[in-house]
């Protein structure tokens, strides 16, 4: 993945604005004792929706029309005498205003056996739902900047002015009016623009893929403690300083503070930032947030967001592979709300969150007139002038480590070892594997994309066992490519050493380790001779597909070939079994959805549905008659805490399949079972050694990925901080026929079966280093018991 695109990944929500004949001033607001500056300082006209705050640096810009001169525009913060003064058509552009530390009076407390923060948020929580049944529509103008930084310097600044509009029962709606942004970054990257606000009212916040129980939910005495721990004032106002802390350590909450206005009993700001539970697994190390927001009720009824102020850092890092520390802050400034107005229907034709405004967008007059936005600081007046467009985000957060030469490879280019064949267009890379049949096989594939709709691949290599040499290639024709619907056609032609135990989760690749390690041999194989031509429709939006084709190949037995293997012992495979040697001429149909997601090694979760038919004829010039029927489902279904990013998951993996007519030794259904010490998800785990074999099969694997929430409820913090969890697991399968109770060989072998019902359960430790499972496996119906290593389940 692209340093840029996985930046963009973690970028988080910012928002609107418009344009009028106005009058603008300026300037910079401070302590009147002290002359600090004040950031993010509360800047309204009295008697409007209209306002802005203050940058960083104190200073601010802002727009009046000419309809609303005089005015009067009052600068509040808290803990500090707001200031009133009135502008007119003649008043300078700079305006400066200075305010001093409010005296404040504190109230007295009456001391219960309830907290006095529980009994004021009670009351927030009391009057939001009376404020907020009146509140139907909203629209107002918004500007939003988004910077990131790494270690040293600010590598991009992106700005957006828009238009948010939200609707109770439909939601977010943003259509962006100008854009602008440093020099290394494409206008088409310009995110700066938000579909949903923050807004810390709600009673659920979304954040990065998490759902956190908001501070107003009506149920957030349940899942927080609320202290008075202080008292300051606004507007001269008493104003409650309630500490939030989690009440639920499982669960994705906040902590911080909360700024309560008395008799008003409304949130004035918010101070918070996302508990521990809100984290990501590995790579990412560390994903740290702070959040700040102010609200108003422009003396109106409704108390809306004025900004939203989000500050991070990103650390990602893996062996092999580091990134420079990612740093990221955006500010959003609300204003000129309109309330429960009427919205344009087409907003909410499409489920599309965000639109752009072509109008206005293309000539980013908006920023450039300065018109609603908040002022630069100095650090970001810099960057627009020293960031050029070759100080790329790919530069600036590039990684460190042996692993990152890997980072970026073109399609089209070649890497590695054949690096020194960069100038031949396509990509060539090796393709090995070692076995009983084969002994070593060493070969090339070569792969090259003519056109955007035509691919051309080739493969050729040669087996020092049965001193035969494999050779393929063919085409790929997307000859549809639209929407909502793509067509493909291709052809294929192939002679190669073929795996007779079909397996979707190990490749004859994956199994040279354990063979040079002294294995018997998982795979049995024979030598397929032939071409496949087929086509293929696919939905993308649906993630259907369907593809048919046509098969003729020629099968011929291979015999066991070599006996050698690095730990000296010899004699040590077993024997390769022969097929069921001839012609197969068949006509198959697979569908399915999601088919993409169906082959992850189990690091992923897996929703997919796969269906197969095979039927081969005489009648096509087959020397064999039979059909045969495959299935299979993988689903993930969230279980416990469904807040989180990561919820608890129940995985279901389902295979089945059958047959009729006279089916060959090379077409039996197989069910995984541990090869060697690995088993990953959607194999027998208790067992290992050879597949279960059967012309019928069935086949159940379930596991829980109950994360580190075991770890986390016993405390076990420095688990939980490397991402260590715990997962349960079962499975159950059957094979038929029984093969040991035939009286003769199939075909001159016999397969293994599962010889009745087999079943098995265990548990896994997962997410060791990071990239690895422990799974401890038991068989139930005979004695058995294993202890494998596989790939960690990381999502």
């Amino acid at each position: 993945m692209e340093a840029k695109q996985f930046l963009l990944l973690f970028l988080l929500l910012p928002i609107s604005v418009t344009i009028k004949a106005q009058h603008t001033i300026s300037g910079t607001v401070s302590d009147a004792k002290t002359g600090e500056t004040l950031p993010s300082t509360n800047i309204l006209i009295e008697g409007t929706y209209k306002g802005t705050i203050t940058n960083t640096d104190g200073n601010y810009s802002l727009s009046i029309p000419d309809s609303l001169l005089p005015a009067t525009v009052i600068v509040r913060y808290l803990g500090y005498q707001s200031v009133r003064r009135k502008i007119t058509s003649q008043s300078k552009k700079q305006q400066d205003f200075t305010l001093k530390p409010a005296i404040t009076n504190m109230q007295e407390i009456v001391v219960t056996d309830e907290d006095p923060g529980i009994r004021i948020m009670r009351e927030v929580i009391k009057r939001k739902k009376q404020w907020r049944r009146k509140l139907n529509t909203y629209e107002a103008d918004a500007y939003t900047r988004q910077k990131i930084s790494n270690d040293t310097s600010i590598v991009s600044i992106t700005e957006s002015v828009s238009e948010v509009f939200w609707d109770k029962e439909q939601g977010h709606r943003e259509v962006l009016k100008s854009k602008r942004q440093t020099a290394n970054i494409e206008a088409a990257d310009n995110f700066a623009g938000v579909s949903y606000l923050p807004n810390f009212y709600d009673d659920n916040i979304k954040i990065s893929g998490f759902k956190l129980v908001g501070v107003t939910h009506p149920d957030a005495l349940n899942y927080y403690n609320f202290e008075l721990i202080d008292q300051t004032s606004l507007d001269n106002q008493t104003v409650f300083e309630i500490k939030v802390t989690p009440k639920r350590k499982l669960q994705p909450l906040f902590k911080g503070m909360v700024y309560v206005i008395d008799k008003e009993y409304a949130l004035a700001e918010v101070d918070l930032t996302p508990n521990d539970v809100v984290s990501f697994p590995f790579p990412v190390k560390s994903f740290n947030l702070a959040y700040e927001q102010q609200f108003n009720n422009f003396g109106k009824d409704f108390w809306l967001p004025v900004d939203v102020r989000i500050g991070g850092k990103i650390k990602i890092s893996m062996v092999g592979l580091d990134f420079p520390l990612i740093q990221f802050n955006q500010l959003s400034r609300i204003t000129n709300y309109k309330v429960n107005t009427s919205l344009p229907d087409s907003l909410y034709k499409k489920e599309d969150l965000f639109s752009v405004d072509s109008t206005t967008v293309s000539s980013d007059s908006l920023i450039y007139k300065q018109v609603d936005t908040v002022p630069l600081s100095a650090e970001e007046e810099e960057a627009y002038v020293t960031v050029d467009s070759t100080a790329t985000l790919e530069e600036a957060f590039k990684p460190t480590g042996f692993l990152a030469q890997f980072m970026e490879e073109d399609e089209n280019s070649n890497t590695g070892p054949f690096s020194f064949l960069g100038e031949v267009p396509g990509n060539i890379s090796p393709d090995a594997r070692y076995n009983r049949v084969d002994e070593l096989f060493a070969g090339l594939k070569y792969n090259i994309k003519l056109t955007d709709r035509l691919r051309l691949d080739a493969k050729g290599g040669y087996s020092t066992g049965y001193k035969k040499w494999s050779y393929g290639g063919g085409l790929n024709l997307n000859w549809l490519q639209k929407e909502k619907v793509s067509a493909f056609v291709g052809a294929h032609y192939n002679a190669e050493t073929t795996p007779r135990n079909k397996s979707r989760i190990y490749s004859p690749f994956y199994s040279s380790i354990p063979n040079l390690m002294g294995y018997k041999g998982y795979f049995d194989y024979f030598r397929s001779e032939g071409f496949r031509i087929f086509s293929s429709l696919k939905l993308p939006k649906d993630n259907l597909s369907i593809t048919a084709g046509f098969n003729s190949k020629k099968h011929h037995s291979l015999i066991t070939t070599t006996a050698y293997d690095i730990t000296g012992r010899s004699d040590n495979y077993r024997a390769n079994p022969p097929i069921n040697e001839g012609r197969i001429q068949s006509i198959d149909i697979t569908a399915g959805y999601n088919l993409d997601n169906a082959y992850n090694f189990g690091t992923t979760a897996q929703n997919f549905i796969l269906f197969q038919i095979e039927h081969a004829s005489d009648s096509f010039g087959s020397d064999f008659n039979f059909s045969r029927y495959n299935t299979q489902m993988g689903w993930s279904f969230p279980t416990f805490y469904q807040r989180r990013f990561m919820p608890n998951t129940l995985d279901i993996n389902i295979q089945a399949g059958t047959y009729s007519g006279n089916l060959p030794t090379q077409k039996l259904g197989a069910i995984d079972v541990a090869l060697s010490n690995t088993s990953p998800f959607g194999v027998m785990r208790a067992s290992r050694g050879r597949p279960f074999e059967g012309k019928q099969y069935l086949a159940l694997n379930i596991e829980h990925n109950f994360r580190t929430i075991p770890f986390e409820a016993l405390g076990l913090r420095p688990l939980v901080e490397r991402n260590i969890g715990l997962i349960a697991f079962g499975g159950v399968a059957r094979t038929w026929p029984e093969w040991n109770s035939l009286k003769s060989p199939l075909a001159g072998f016999q397969p293994q079966g599962t010889e009745g019902t087999y079943w098995e359960a265990g548990a896994s430790i997962n997410g060791l280093f990071g990239v690895f499972r422990v799974d401890f496996a038991a068989r139930l119906d005979e004695p058995a018991f294993l202890v494998n290593i596989g790939v960690a389940r990381i999502f």
